[in-house]
């Protein structure tokens, strides 16, 4: 053994007795169990226990069961009076390291692209889109409806019942006791108000699109144009296009935009015949899918979209000055080529 040696393996042999000594020996960390979190977070605890997180109780691996799943060890945090220095706050990490939290559990095949994603490149964190303690979504929403039953039966009930004082004897018992229940139905009435107000607000905080729309201000716009799909009637939702966790091409569940858009509308996919290049190519060369002010979701409207890729045959050098040819501008070219799809019959796309 060299002399070099010896005094290294030495100096490691006195360090590590000294940190033995003094205490700075490096201890395992401590978990205490989601049972302890909810004796000081009661309020958090009431609507984590209705998440899906609570799933993760019946890990047997410590570092993915409940609470210390995502904030860690929390002996430390205990034995240092709930000292928050001294446990993973998620909210304070970088959506790199967050990211790496919640992809401790969620490995499904969804989630798998989400590094290379535009949201991960654009530092968009799990919870900005995520309530992590808050009840799902159904569950969310059977809250506001119950809520806005509740002020709905309210506000008949103060309806009938001022109705009723009005009607009663001026200091009479019916009138005082009708005057003290509208005060008593007024002050339910607004704890209703502030309990649907409460709902919506989490409900929005985790359900589409409201989650979308928080940064997607030019796609809500659109959805609420004159034509679009039934988003907000609560018929589509953003993710059964789209893959929030990554995806080829904006984030899409299939590899392309016309195979997302045969999803549903499996009639215009083919195969025909006669093929209009446009609808094989991108189906978005005519149609905008988020909304347009056009019938049909166009783009533009006909004939002018047509005109775009096709200046004739109807507009070639004398056409205007034929009365007959001059009308077609002032119809729709679906009118007659109404097979615009693709064909089996005809290469113009006509019955």
């Amino acid at each position: 053994m060299t002399k070099k040696l010896l005094l290294t393996l030495i100096f490691c042999l006195v360090l590590g007795a000294f940190r033995l000594y003094t205490g700075q020996a490096q201890e395992e960390p401590k978990y205490v169990g989601s049972e302890v979190c909810f004796i000081c977070h009661s309020d958090t605890s009431k609507t984590w226990t209705h998440s899906v997180h609570r799933r993760t109780l019946f890990n047997k691996d410590p570092d993915k069961n409940g609470c210390e799943s995502c904030h860690g060890p929390g002996g430390a945090h205990v034995e240092g009076g709930g000292d928050i220095n001294k446990v993973i706050r998620p909210q304070q990490l970088a959506p790199s390291k967050m990211a790496d939290i919640c992809l401790k559990c969620h490995t499904g095949e969804h989630v798998t692209l989400w590094q290379t994603s535009a949201h991960a490149r654009a530092k968009v964190s799990c919870i900005k889109c995520h309530d992590v303690h808050s009840s799902g979504e159904k569950s969310l929403l059977g809250d506001v409806e119950n809520a806005k039953l509740a002020v709905e039966g309210l506000t008949r009930a103060i309806k009938q019942t001022d109705m009723a004082s009005n009607t009663a004897p001026a200091g009479s018992e019916e009138k005082l006791a009708a005057n003290k229940k509208v005060k008593e139905l007024l002050a339910e009435l607004d704890a209703a108000k502030k309990q649907l107000k409460g709902a919506e607000t989490a409900y929005r905080r985790t359900a589409e699109p409201y989650v979308c729309y928080d940064c997607h201000k030019s796609q809500e716009v659109q959805s609420k144009m004159p034509s679009h799909h039934p988003i907000m009637e609560g018929k589509v939702k953003c993710s059964d296009c789209h893959n929030p966790h990554g995806g080829p091409n904006g984030m899409l569940e299939q590899e392309t935009v016309n195979e997302t858009c045969y999803k549903c509308h499996a009639d215009k996919g083919g195969p025909f015949t006669f093929e209009h290049p446009p609808v094989t190519e991108d189906c978005t060369s005519c149609h905008r899918p988020h909304g347009s002010v056009n019938n049909n979701l166009l783009a533009q409207s006909q004939p002018f979209l047509c005109l775009r890729c096709h200046p004739g045959p109807h507009s070639r050098s004398g056409t205007l000055g034929n009365p007959v040819e001059v009308a077609r501008y002032y119809t729709e070219c679906t009118d007659c080529h109404n097979q615009i799809h693709g064909s089996d019959t005809r290469f113009s796309f006509r019955h």
